[in-house]
């Protein structure tokens, strides 16, 4: 929610309301979809990390730049040098024979979270809209969802005074941060192909792999 009224104002003041005003039925399903598809994978990673599973967390994330790849060069028909193919061949060998030697996986949740991001992926990249519409599109989408969940479930809900005092100052600032990393994404599968945009996911999987190991 906090997402949607973040991206709702920013468009607002900077009178950027005409795209989403004329979208067709096909392009709003489209980022319906692909909120579902983030919301499965971001609701998988926080599932991991609460329950202690960071190493299959990065495991997927680190799976997924592989499926950007692959969609990249089958569907767009991008071009990927011989030292790119042969690095990225040895890097999905890696991440092989390290799910198959690390005892008690949860396969699951590494799957879950590498084909949804690569389906939300494919979803951003297949989209005319911009990133900023295309995201508030998504976010909008995901709050009634919400919304209706809440109601129909009567799932409780805790007010920002109800937290400790410092989630209390931090927890307004959950839109923006939730917001710009997605904006950033959004407007990157938009100017770059998707082989360079998977070869870039790489960095936030080898943290969390790391973190993983240290803790």
């Amino acid at each position: 929610m906090l997402s949607a009224i973040t991206l709702s104002a920013f468009i607002l003041l900077c009178r950027n309301t005409h795209a989403i005003k004329h979208l067709p039925p096909k392009l709003i399903r489209l980022h319906c979809m692909a909120s579902l598809f983030i919301a499965i994978n971001w609701g998988a990673f926080i599932w991991s990390s609460i329950n202690g599973h960071i190493l299959e967390s990065g495991l997927g994330y680190l799976l997924a730049p592989f499926i950007s790849i692959a969609l990249g060069a089958i569907i767009y028909n991008e071009s990927i040098s011989r030292t790119r193919a042969l690095s990225t061949l040895a890097a999905f060998t890696g991440v092989a024979l390290l799910i198959a030697f690390t005892p008690h996986l949860n396969h699951w949740v590494y799957l879950t979270i590498a084909l949804s991001w690569g389906a939300y992926t494919y979803l951003k990249k297949s989209t005319v809209l911009d990133a900023v519409n295309g995201l508030c599109v998504e976010t909008l989408f995901l709050t009634v969802c919400m919304a209706l969940a809440i109601s129909l479930l009567k799932l409780p809900i805790m007010a920002p005074n109800e937290f400790s005092a410092g989630p209390n100052q931090l927890i307004w600032l959950a839109g923006g941060v939730s917001a710009i990393p997605l904006l950033m994404f959004s407007y990157a599968t938009g100017k770059i192909p998707l082989s360079i945009t998977g070869f870039l996911q790489f960095t936030l999987p080898l943290t969390l792999i790391a973190i993983s190991v240290v803790t």
